[in-house]
This record gives C-alpha cells, structure tokens and sequence, in this order.
C-alpha cells in the first residue's frame, strides 16, 4: 500500500468515495467499510490504528445513529418501550437510514485518513505535476502540507508562552474564548503572514514561474503497468458498483 503510485491511490480513494455515495443500502456500506479495514490491514495498520486515529470519529457515528434511530418513525416500528415518562421506538426506516448513514461517514472519513497516512505528500504533488498539472499549484499542495505542522507547533509555542505571562487561556467560558482569540490567534496570523511574506520574498529572488517547465529530483513515472492498474482499477470498481446497486435495490423491494 506505501509502495503504490500515489495516482493510482488517488484514484482508488475517488472509486471507493463514489461507490460509498453511489450505493443506497447499508449493506453495501458495512461490505465497503470491511474493505476498507482490509485496506488498513493491507498497509500494516491494522484495526487498533483505525480505533486510535479514528475514535471521535467513531463515537460522533455512534450518536448520528442513535438521533436517526429514536427520531426517524417511519417504516415499519421494530421495537417499542416505556422508561419513566419516556416513549422509546425504533423504526425500520430510522434504523436502515442511520446505518447507512454511519457507514457513509465512516467509509470516507477512514478512506480520507489511510490515503493520507500512507501517501508522501511530496510524491503526490511531484507525480501530478510530471502528468500535466502547472508546477505553481504542485508548489501550492506542497506548501499547505508542509505549513501545517509548522502552524501547530507556533501554535503549542505562543500558548506556552501566554501561559508563561499568567494568562489562562485553558478553561471553557465565553471569555476565554474571546481571550484565546485575542493571545493565540492574533500572533499566530501575524506570525503566518510574516512567513508568507519570507516565502514571496524567497520565491521572486530565485524568478518562481518564469519558465513553463520545472527540473525534478525524484521522478514519479506512470508507466504502462501503471495505467494497467488504473483501468483494472475502473473496472473492478464499475463490476462492484453494478453488483452491489442491483442487490441493493432489490433488497430495498
């Protein structure tokens, strides 16, 4: 899975993200969502990363589901009970809704995520400027990604630092709020736009854009097995989609 072209990850997480949409029955999500698990196992993750990475993620499906299933009353009522003054029902509507539902979020999120985790993002925007896309956006991507981290540990550095001062900033209200944006926020957009300015000044003195082609250090060919495994790819996904869609729709009448 590390070892894959990253445009042939790419296209795999657009194949999976549109058969997760494309597919209206929450049992083709689960079979996707099992698929996805053999994904992460495939990559040396396995499902403890999954739950580590992933368990907010996890809990918020958790509650998606159980709004759709107390609050969804249509279809035909599964189960019914009375607990104090409160009237408990499930419906088979609010149960197949939320399930689908569930497994929607979590088949893209997850996608997203093992994407993310096993693609070099230097690779991936190295590899789509090489097939065609203008080096100015390429530059763009790898910036963003490179930037982020950058951000968080300013970030960890101008609250340290504000707490140094005996300014607590910590606590949950209102005012703290208004107080986080005022001594964390404010000298982190100062701080980024005095790097983006560096990064301008830097990019002119070596003339960025003056030519229409680049040089690479390392190349990302897409050679023939490359496309091979592209249109196997295609295939194997529209053979998917047409197999789960009609098993879908028939189990939905």
């Amino acid at each position: 899975m590390h070892r894959l072209h990253p445009l042939l990850k790419l296209e795999l997480l657009i194949c999976f993200s549109l058969l997760v949409f494309g597919l209206p029955h929450y049992l083709s999500g689960m079979l996707l969502f099992v698929i996805l698990l053999a994904g992460y196992r495939a990559a040396g993750l396995g499902f403890s990363f999954f739950w580590r990475k992933l368990r907010f993620i996890i809990i918020f499906c958790v509650l998606i589901f159980l709004v759709h299933v107390l609050f969804v009353r249509e279809g035909i009522l599964l189960w019914q009970k009375d607990i104090a003054f409160i009237h408990l029902e499930v419906w088979s509507l609010g149960l197949g809704h939320g399930l689908l539902l569930v497994f929607r979020f979590l088949n893209i999120i997850g996608s997203s995520y093992l994407f993310v985790a096993t693609t070099d993002p230097n690779r991936l925007a190295y590899a789509l400027m090489q097939t065609g896309l203008p080096y100015r956006y390429g530059f763009m991507l790898i910036t963003a990604l490179r930037f982020i981290p950058l951000f968080f540990l300013e970030l960890d550095q101008v609250r340290y630092a504000q707490m140094a001062k005996g300014i607590d900033i910590e606590k949950v209200s209102l005012k703290n709020f208004f107080m986080a944006v005022r001594y964390l926020f404010l000298p982190l957009v100062l701080s980024a736009l005095s790097k983006v300015d560096t990064l301008a000044i830097s990019m002119e003195s070596r003339a960025f854009g003056l030519y229409p082609q680049r040089s690479y250090l390392e190349k990302q060919p897409f050679t023939r097995r490359h496309r091979l495994a592209a249109a196997a790819v295609l295939i194997l996904s529209l053979a998917l989609f047409l197999f789960l869609r009609r098993y879908s729709l028939e189990s939905l009448f």
